[in-house]
């Protein structure tokens, strides 16, 4: 461009200066032939010459402002380019550049019969970093990752930050060659989870992958990252310090969840999750004392369905309080007409533990639903205390004051069971359905059953047993000084008005002559 600029401009200088010679030559010879007196041709070609050079000057300037406007527009459209493919911090591709750059990848693989990998991969407790050290040394954590990698894996793989902490990596490989896939994800562990020295302080992160391939000819850049996103949310769920690879199981087993979510949503809006009542007995006498609260969801098209197949789904994505509050104030409503003997048992969940407006929530449950504290009782696991015991106790304090019971449920399957006995003012222990099972053949279950028992006994708190399934084990909780049991030997979970035939043909304390309405 310059050598252009260049030859143009020693152009319109010869010209010119070719100009001047021929009028300077017509204007001696002018003034030889007619003295002091110009002719009209020398004044008219004089000014069209000073016209012309103005021209061109004039010309050659608009052109030179055109190249550097075009030069200009070029490079912000490059630049646009640039900034539109790659990741500004880590200078790797962007999401948009590893499809358009996998894209080509797998066209390539296609012509040579090779097969298309696809390696996701996930940096673990980066935002610990960011919150820790700040961001900052998060970016530079980022950068020297990227480096690492880039050296690591090769010029023949693509490798980009699709997100925050979320990488992809995609690469070509021949049918029998697929074990450098699980060797490359090996790599990227190791150099993801190499401790880093940042200004004398160790960094050190964890990592997650997921992989996925198919066939270059067949294969979609976005379905194939999106198999390998699935694989390495396994491998997270999982705590897997391995790379994990896709099979359609996890697909299916995806597609599900999203169902039951969306059918929780659905449910919740119709009124399709309802209360089961488990009956739970004194063991000395028989007369059933209370029952536990069930959730169940009775689907239109699937029937009842069990807590264990909705309830996690139901914590995962936030609505477990909402779910938790329906069913407990559907059965406080149906069971307020009840016996007042009988008491009325509610599991909370570890996520609602945390909501430091439970105890007023519950409150308010019982002020809506006519039914006394005192016949409440709360339960909590011992894996919900963990993670904040000094809010758990204001919890269930307030409980306590309100008259409402505390059951500490699943006893002994915790770390800290005496510390909790003796921290927080329980009512009833629970002993996990575990010890129970195989009470009668193993001669450990027994010792932790009868130890608890004696545990309880000195502190003046009853034990609850769960999980009683035959006459056998019913014998042995008895002799072993239980005083209440449940179980499917006295009864599965039932629908309310099944609860109400049960307590009305048992002899102990039944419904009293009040209209449920």
């Amino acid at each position: 461009m310059n050598a252009r600029r260049d030859a143009v401009v020693l152009t319109v200088l010869i010209t010119a200066v070719m100009l001047l010679i021929w009028n300077g030559s017509a204007f001696f010879r002018d003034l030889r032939l007619g003295g002091e007196e110009f002719s009209a041709e020398i004044r008219l070609a004089s000014t069209a010459l000073t016209l012309n050079v103005a021209l061109i000057l004039f010309g050659w300037r608009r052109y030179v402002d055109l190249q550097h406007e075009a030069e200009m527009r070029a490079e912000q459209e490059r630049r646009a380019v640039v900034l539109a493919t790659t990741d500004a911090i880590t200078g790797l591709y962007n999401r948009k550049g590893f499809a358009d750059h996998a894209g080509q990848l797998c066209a390539d693989a296609a012509a040579r019969g090779e097969k298309l990998v696809i390696i996701s991969f996930q940096i673990h407790r980066f935002k610990t970093v960011n919150d820790q050290h700040g961001y900052e040394t998060g970016d530079r954590l980022l950068k020297t990752i990227s480096v690492s990698l880039t050296d690591d894996l090769g010029s023949d793989a693509v490798l980009a930050r699709l997100s925050g902490d979320e990488f992809a990596v995609a690469l070509a490989l021949r049918p029998d060659s697929m074990s450098r896939a699980d060797e490359l994800a090996e790599t990227i562990l190791k150099t993801v989870t190499r401790p880093l020295l940042f200004e004398e302080r160790i960094i050190q992160v964890g990592a997650f992958t997921g992989i996925a391939s198919a066939s270059a000819s067949d294969a979609r850049i976005p379905d194939l990252l999106r198999r390998a996103d699935i694989a390495m949310d396994r491998a997270r769920s999982g705590r897997a310090a391995r790379p994990v690879w896709f099979d359609a199981g996890m697909e299916r087993a995806l597609i599900a969840h999203a169902e039951i979510e969306q059918g929780i949503r659905v449910g919740l809006e119709h009124g399709q999750f309802t209360p089961y009542f488990e009956p739970q007995v004194d063991l000395a006498t028989g007369e059933i004392v209370g029952f536990e609260v069930l959730a169940r969801w009775i689907h239109p098209s699937s029937g009842v369905i069990g807590p264990d197949v909705f309830i996690p789904v139901a914590e995962e994505i936030g609505l477990i309080g909402r779910l938790s509050e329906h069913v407990i104030a559907e059965a406080l409503r149906e069971a307020a007409a009840w016996d007042p003997k009988i008491k009325v048992s509610v599991n909370i969940s570890p996520f609602q533990l945390a909501d430091g407006w439970l105890a007023q929530r519950i409150v308010k449950t019982l002020a809506d639903t006519g039914f006394p504290a005192e016949r409440l009782v709360i339960e909590v696991t011992e894996s919900s205390l963990f993670a904040d015991l000094d809010l758990a106790k204001s919890i269930v304090t307030s409980l306590k004051n309100q008259g409402i019971r505390l059951a500490l449920d699943d006893f002994g399957t915790g770390f800290s069971s005496l510390s909790h006995l003796r921290s927080l003012p329980f009512d009833i222990i629970k002993i996990d359905r575990s010890f129970v099972t195989n009470i009668n053949a193993k001669r450990e279950s027994s010792a932790i059953v009868r130890a608890v028992t004696t545990l309880a006994a000195a502190l003046s708190v009853p034990v609850c047993v769960e999980g009683i399934e035959d006459e056998d084990c019913y014998k042995t909780v008895v002799r072993l000084g239980c005083e209440i049991g449940q179980g499917w030997y006295f009864g599965k979970p039932m629908p309310a008005h099944q609860a109400r035939d049960l307590l009305a043909s048992r002899g102990g304390p039944a419904l009293r002559t009040v209209s449920n309405g």
